[in-house]
């Protein structure tokens, strides 16, 4: 069984990567993030933003997508 858990180990996962797995940011920045996007009260609008404003652009669409099926959180 072990050699199973090996091999998936070094397995990539299939499809491109999203946006979120591309982000050029520092740990204080994707820990903002983070909190960000479980925040209620911070809009999709918002994040979308801000990241512009770090240099990666994404729809506030994306941001949803990413809140709803990577965090597991916000609708």
């Amino acid at each position: 069984m072990d050699e199973f858990r090996q091999v998936q180990s070094e397995l990539t996962k299939p499809g491109v990567k999203g946006w979120w797995d591309r982000l050029n940011i520092d740990d204080r920045q994707r820990a903002d993030l983070e909190a960000a996007a479980d925040d209620p009260t911070i809009t999709h609008k918002a994040i979308a933003i801000v990241l512009e404003r770090w240099g990666m652009t994404v729809t506030p669409t994306q941001v949803g997508h990413w809140r709803r099926n990577v965090r597991k959180g916000l609708s």
